[in-house]
């Protein structure tokens, strides 16, 4: 196993961006930055993501995998301890991680032993919601013409393929008693989700349109899709996908489902996994 550090360090909102980094132990070089984003109810040390940051680490790049500031699960815990947190979780705030953490990067102290190792190209992987998230942010740091947007590239696990996932009678029941409320399964713990995550949807809506946000990354965008998930089905990727100008950029794999076969906590290595994470090696190292 290659040996990590845990870093946290503030957003703009002063927030705690809580990190984990993975960096090659091969001789000294120069290495592309894969920043890995988890999904909707999850957190960095989620089921396959420490997986995917260490055979980043051993095929010679750097991993930092992060927990979103609001998603109420206090560092390390897989709990949902911070329940206001969670429910008052939206997109954008999301999005702001991604660059938040982008400029802690390049900036921050903590992050000095990363920066002598980085050689300025970097990657995003977001798995479930998280690849919509990589997709937008993806989009803004191309449209900034920030220094490493040339060599950006972004992959999409499973990715969503739209962000409204629900029906408008369910948004209007869900705005008038002021939040709704989700089971995760994996905890069984109730947890919330305010409106003003509705309200963040249909506000930004221009901002945070992954059909913009395909068209402008193109082949700089990869989806790696299940062909059996059932949280998102493949038709709906497809259909994102298909927005690329230089074609779809898609690669589907077969027999295997919306976390790669894989379970938290991790009980064996799937062969889908492998397919995958095959595929995020080969298009980061091209």
């Amino acid at each position: 196993m290659i040996v990590e550090s845990v870093v946290s360090v503030p957003n703009r909102h002063a927030r705690a961006l809580h990190t984990t980094v993975t960096i090659p132990t091969s001789a000294d070089g120069q290495w592309p930055l894969v920043v890995i984003l988890h999904g909707h109810k999850g957190f960095r040390n989620y089921g396959f993501l420490p997986w995917i940051a260490q055979g980043v680490a051993a095929s010679d790049m750097i991993a930092i995998r992060m927990c979103f500031s609001l998603n109420g699960m206090d560092n390390t815990s897989w709990l949902v301890q911070r329940p206001d947190d969670f429910a008052s979780n939206t997109l954008t705030c999301e999005v702001d991680d991604v660059h938040d953490l982008l400029q802690q990067i390049q900036t921050h102290d903590e992050f000095s032993a990363l920066r002598a190792c980085w050689n300025g190209r970097l990657a995003i992987v977001g798995h479930s919601r998280g690849g919509g998230i990589a997709q937008v942010a993806g989009r803004e740091i191309v449209e900034s013409g920030s220094e490493f947007a040339k060599w950006l590239t972004v992959i999409g696990l499973n990715s969503v393929g739209n962000w409204t996932r629900w029906t408008p009678r369910q948004a209007a029941a869900w705005r008038q008693a002021g939040h709704v409320e989700v089971n995760n399964q994996r905890t069984g713990q109730t947890v919330r989700i305010d409106s003003s995550f509705l309200d963040d949807v249909e506000n930004n809506e221009a901002r945070l349109s992954l059909t913009a946000a395909v068209q402008r990354l193109d082949r700089q965008m990869l989806f790696i899709h299940a062909a059996q998930d059932l949280t998102v089905p493949i038709a709906e990727v497809q259909t994102l996908a298909s927005h690329a100008p230089g074609g779809a950029n898609l690669v589907v794999i077969d027999n295997t489902t919306h976390t790669f076969g894989m379970t938290h906590p991790v009980e064996r290595i799937t062969s889908g996994f492998l397919d995958a994470f095959t595929h995020i090696i080969d298009r980061i190292g091209q």
